[in-house]
């Protein structure tokens, strides 16, 4: 799923990459619509979304496997468990069979879709302001907590992050912490600042969750009472989901003259390199495998190395179109990394031998 994991650390521990310093690109998939969603993969298939419909490649063939028109949003990422594939439509969300033969159940819930997280038993996902908890096998819906009781807007978080048995998710300035099986909010955590926090969907790590705001600060936040644990200035405001491995939270800024990237200790919260000027700004979550951090800025795909910063390889103005919109985290799998972009396309990168 998006973000790797229910916790949203963008760390694949087990997963491979293309780790060599020579890498080739080739396209592996086009479609006839934008394509702003995370792909999903699982025992060799690719799952995506593009021009309504819900998509499974086989990557050994890099063949269609099949295709259904579930009036599916480009920008909602897929999450796939033993049985079926979940992925926001355009009005809630959607079950298909892995096989792809039939739609297991849908529900429409509202006016914009829903970016499923699967844990616990459950589905869950944010939709205009909204967290919805829905039943796996029926998608029986139960409203965990509307934030349009008392907020007159966004922004809010696209995909929450769930940890022992609470979902976290911001909606403009504050930081929610929900009980999912109750709806009880557990705590709230408001933005000193006041700014949003909810351009960052956050992410948890050992007790303590983190999420970047519009006040060009990061936030580590404990998971236990909601107290503010630190939070460092680093002059760029924060519009990508933090991923974090090894002690190390790996996260981009944006915003005119703020096209970095970081790698923050968690522990002492120093640079452990960089930031690292780019030439656009990072609104995409980075992922990390195998000691490579790989990171989409616009035009433009990385592969930094996790401890140094050192770049092992790079794509600039990717694509055939030479300067193709990446617009959501790529996936990794079996040392491939396989690239979204706007226009349609899916690329693959690997190792040249």
């Amino acid at each position: 799923m998006y973000g790797v994991d229910p916790q949203n650390t963008g760390h694949h521990p087990t997963a491979t990459g293309p780790s060599g310093e020579e890498v080739e690109l080739r396209t592996v998939f086009e479609s006839e619509g934008v394509i702003s969603n995370s792909p999903a993969i699982v025992d060799g298939t690719l799952y995506v979304a593009a021009d309504n419909h819900l998509h499974a490649v086989d990557l050994a063939t890099e063949e269609l496997e099949w295709k259904k028109q579930v009036n599916a949003s480009p920008s909602a990422h897929p999450a796939v468990s033993d049985k079926a594939v979940y992925a926001g439509t355009k009005d809630g969300i959607v079950a298909v069979e892995r096989g792809g033969d039939s739609v297991i159940w849908r529900n429409d819930v509202g006016i914009s879709s829903v970016n499923p997280v699967i844990a616990d038993n459950a589905v869950v996902g944010t939709q205009n302001l909204i967290l919805h908890r829905f039943d796996p096998e029926s998608g029986d819906e139960k409203p965990l907590h509307n934030m349009r009781n008392y907020q007159g807007g966004g922004p809010h978080t696209n995909v929450p992050a769930v940890a022992g048995g609470t979902v976290y998710f911001a909606g403009e300035n504050t930081l929610y912490a929900v009980d999912l099986e109750t709806g009880e909010v557990e705590w709230e955590f408001e933005n000193p600042a006041g700014e949003p926090l909810g351009e960052s969907n956050p992410a948890v790590k050992d007790g303590t969750v983190y999420v970047g705001g519009e006040d060009q600060r990061l936030y580590a936040i404990d998971t236990q009472n909601g107290s503010e644990e630190w939070s460092i200035e680093i002059n760029a405001s924060v519009e990508c989901s933090p991923s974090i491995a090894d002690g190390t939270i790996y996260f981009g800024g944006a915003g005119a003259g703020a096209q970095k990237f970081f790698a923050i200790d968690r522990d002492s919260q120093d640079h452990v390199w960089g930031p690292k000027d780019l030439r656009y700004s990072v609104r995409s979550k980075p992922i990390v495998a195998n000691g490579i951090v790989y990171v989409s800025s616009y035009h433009d795909l990385f592969a930094l190395n996790s401890g140094n910063g050192s770049i092992k390889w790079k794509f600039e103005n990717l694509g055939e179109d030479e300067g193709e919109s990446i617009r959501a985290s790529p996936a990794v799998s079996d040392g491939t990394l396989y690239i979204p972009t706007a226009e349609g396309n899916i690329y693959a990168i690997n190792s040249m031998n």
